[in-house]
């Protein structure tokens, strides 16, 4: 008896999102850092792992965590040096996060010449 072939499931396209924020260098130059939503949860609401999204364009990919608390409280983790070792401490987000949160606010300044829609 032979099996049926195996139906191939359409695999749902995965957001990315590309910024341009101060670079890895000392001189902060701005670099294009691209974020690849590769995990999200199917039950929006439910606690522990929301999302995680893979930020990449510096010298190392990192990765940030959306988690829900029993509460309902969100937060975000990032895997930078910034963040773990100062960032969290101090109170304040890491360039990677604020990145991410900066994504469908109205901009100040008009793109890049060149840019699609400038």
């Amino acid at each position: 008896m032979v099996a049926p072939p195996e139906q191939s499931q359409p695999v749902p396209e995965t957001p990315v999102l590309f910024t341009v924020l101060p670079g890895p260098d000392r001189k902060r130059t701005r670099t294009f850092y691209r974020y690849r939503l590769t995990y999200r949860n199917p039950d929006a609401g439910a606690v522990g792992c929301g999302m995680i999204w893979e930020v990449s364009g510096g010298r190392h990919a990192y990765q940030i965590a959306l988690e829900r608390d029993e509460a309902g409280n969100v937060r975000l983790h990032c895997t930078c040096a910034d963040a773990v070792f100062r960032a969290e401490e101090e109170g304040r987000f890491c360039k990677h996060v604020l990145g991410l949160l900066d994504f469908g606010k109205p901009r100040a300044e008009p793109p890049p010449s060149g840019c699609l829609g400038a």
